[in-house]
């Protein structure tokens, strides 16, 4: 059997996650804040995880030609472009310190820090994190303003209840641009603007009427990208609530 790497061998001695009641203990505290932000449910927890675990992750990601990327673009053309929006969902794929931090967030600990946070029960992570896993967008690159399709593998009866970020962005200064907006529930404007830091993690509502991006291209410079992590929540047979009004296949893009 071959030696485990430098990044597995250090992986194993490192805590993801804090310890159960810690995380029940931070979803109580801030459970309120969570319903009451506006313009959806949603908070905002920095220095979560462990430094060492994400350094670990950014050290794992493959080089921009690695053929593991997948380019989300409209057209060839712009999808060749390394402003592009590139993906990689098969997290299994990249390493071993990536997908053992993607698998926490999809454990009991986790969901049940996730229900206590939010008030829902019964939500389900998708262990294929099909649309998550990392996602990496160059200069000029941005992400309209959108709400999402659902999106898990299965389809009916799963319905996405909500987003989570990490986001990996060392040293990332406001003139690059990138901030996370949450918009109104009509669509008229933005709301709030949270910058894409290092060990920022961004858990939100996700329903038919959501809508977030970040709409403004990037200005860091070519040899910088913005980094993160995705994961996405589910109810089966989700009820219409303030946030949500139908299952929706179809991603509806304000601008």
């Amino acid at each position: 059997m071959a030696e485990p790497s430098q990044i597995e061998r250090s992986a194993l001695g490192l805590k993801y996650l804090p310890a159960r009641h810690i995380l029940q203990g931070l979803a109580w505290a801030l459970r309120d804040d969570f319903s009451r932000a506006q313009p959806f449910g949603h908070c905002v927890i920095d220095d979560f995880f462990p430094e060492a675990i994400l350094d670990s992750v950014l050290e794992e990601l493959p080089q921009p030609e690695s053929e593991k990327w997948t380019r989300w673009a409209s057209d060839p053309e712009s999808a060749r472009s390394s402003s592009s929006k590139w993906g990689i969902s098969d997290v299994y794929g990249i390493g071993e310190v990536t997908s053992s931090l993607m698998l926490r967030l999809i454990s009991a600990p986790f969901l049940d820090f996730l229900e206590i946070l939010s008030g829902l029960s019964g939500l389900i992570g998708d262990p294929r994190f099909r649309g998550g896993g990392v996602h990496s967008t160059g200069r000029g690159g941005c992400l309209p303003v959108h709400s999402d399709a659902e999106r898990h593998p299965m389809g009916r009866p799963f319905c996405q209840a909500l987003n989570l970020i990490i986001f990996l962005n060392r040293q990332w200064s406001p003139s690059f641009g990138g901030d996370l907006e949450l918009w109104s529930r009509d669509g008229g404007h933005p709301v709030v603007k949270i910058p894409p830091l290092f060990n920022r993690m961004v858990i939100f509502e996700s329903g038919t009427n959501t809508f977030h991006g970040h709409p403004h291209p990037l200005t860091c410079g070519s040899n910088r990208r913005r980094i993160s992590l995705a994961a996405y929540y589910y109810l089966i047979d989700r009820s219409r609530d303030a946030n949500y009004s139908n299952y929706n296949t179809l991603v509806q893009w304000l601008r």
